[in-house]
């Protein structure tokens, strides 16, 4: 896990939104999903409290950000799901007791290697944004979790994408 030493931008789970194909934020961590069946390679991208995540592929590029900048051309508040052509979005927010956030955050702290996951200075222990993600039979898939520690608060995604 990643101990960031920055300002998270994204501090309320009611703030994030969704959008797409926009310029790419600061980047605090990164990490590279290739494959070389399909010449294809997937960007997980933790910014200020929140993920970015592009598919190059030889047909184009896709990218979706879950922020709280998802109101500047995007869909707000975070919809629970969105099909978009050959792009599918499914998100769940969860507000859990003190001990319920605990053990699920612990968790996904420990989630493992293939994970990517930032730990932001702040409120709480776990005010963690974790990603991984893989290609199979030449679709992207990705996971991620954000977490509000002073909410007890986390929201999930899960997309696809077929370049």
């Amino acid at each position: 896990m990643l101990q960031l030493s920055c300002t998270p931008t994204d501090v309320r789970a009611g703030d994030l939104g969704v959008r797409w194909n926009a310029p790419m934020p600061e980047i605090l961590a990164e990490t590279l999903v290739e494959d070389p069946a399909t010449q294809s390679s997937l960007h997980l991208v933790v910014i200020g409290g929140s993920h970015v995540v592009t598919v190059d592929a030889p047909s184009g590029s896709f990218r979706e950000e879950v922020s709280c900048n998802g109101s500047a051309g995007g869909q707000w508040p975070l919809p629970e799901s969105v099909d978009k052509q050959s792009y599918h979005l499914d998100t769940r927010t969860r507000v859990l007791s003190a001990e319920d956030f605990a053990t699920e955050a612990a968790a996904i702290a420990t989630g493992g290697e293939e994970w990517l996951i930032a730990n932001f200075p702040g409120v709480g222990e776990y005010h963690l944004t974790a990603l991984r993600g893989r290609c199979e039979q030449g679709v992207w898939q990705w996971w991620t979790h954000h977490l509000y520690p002073d909410e007890n608060t986390i929201v999930s995604t899960r997309s696809e994408y077929h370049p």
